[in-house]
């Protein structure tokens, strides 16, 4: 779609051990789509998670323990989803407040900080905003855009279906976008782990990952002064310099 050319863009879906991404792993991603020359894009894996996967949750999506015997665990994988991620616009459904932080969470058990794509697009957050009429289940606006969606909760099949999805919507609200599609990757461009509710750093400095996801620093501080002790170590996801500006705004 003109306005995304030159980026590399990606339907992305995960499937998981439950819902908790504290405590839940991850079992299967997908990233369908370009890269920055057009060229297409399809990557699917299965994750060993480390713990034992319920029946509640193989019977969504169908992955059993037998299944990811085999697979490489989150940790071998890391470097090359970074890869992938990094730069990219990544597209999903309900992707920031689900399948992000489970990739956030996994990060962070390895020790490692997580990778930073240009922008991510959420098309739950899209069909919201939008005012889709009816509900806004994956397989609901799948239905209403006339998208095949044979196999829904498997990874490959959502991350799909999502793309499709956002072209489909982008297409019919296209008087509430219009052509700035460079609005709206600037508007979702994603941050490394530390943002603003303003636009400014100051002292409303926000964490956007981890269990104190959503919270300003200074109140993570006096909550847990020891995971902002973590949050300002070199074993943190945060940058050397989010690190030095959340030293030098609240400790200096």
């Amino acid at each position: 779609m003109e306005g995304f050319s030159g980026f590399k863009v990606l339907g992305f879906d995960t499937e998981t051990t439950g819902l908790d991404p504290r405590k839940d792993r991850i079992v299967q991603y997908a990233f369908v789509g370009v890269d920055e020359d057009g060229g297409k894009i399809v990557i699917d894996s299965l994750v060993d998670p480390c713990m034992a996967i319920p029946p509640s949750s193989t019977s969504v999506h169908g992955i059993s323990n037998k299944d990811v015997e085999c697979c490489q665990p989150f940790k071998d994988q890391a470097g090359v989803i970074s890869e992938i991620i990094n730069g990219a616009v990544i597209v999903g459904h309900n992707v920031k407040k689900f399948d992000w932080k489970f990739v956030e969470m996994e990060y962070i058990r390895c020790g490692l900080q997580p990778p930073r794509p240009h922008s991510i697009i959420d098309t739950l957050e899209l069909a919201r905003k939008f005012r889709i009429p009816g509900r806004h289940k994956l397989g609901t606006l799948c239905k209403k855009y006339g998208i095949v969606l044979d196999r829904a909760h498997s990874a490959d099949a959502d991350a799909a279906a999502t793309l499709v999805l956002l072209w489909k919507m982008l297409d019919e609200y296209s008087d509430l976008i219009g052509n700035d599609v460079a609005g709206l990757l600037r508007s979702n461009q994603s941050n490394d782990g530390f943002g603003s509710d303003n636009g400014e750093i100051g002292d409303v400095a926000i964490i956007s990952f981890g269990k104190y996801s959503g919270l300003a620093f200074p109140k993570i501080m006096s909550l847990d002064p020891k995971y902002s002790d973590w949050l300002l170590s070199k074993s943190s996801p945060l940058t050397e310099e989010r690190r030095l500006q959340l030293k030098t705004l609240f400790l200096d």
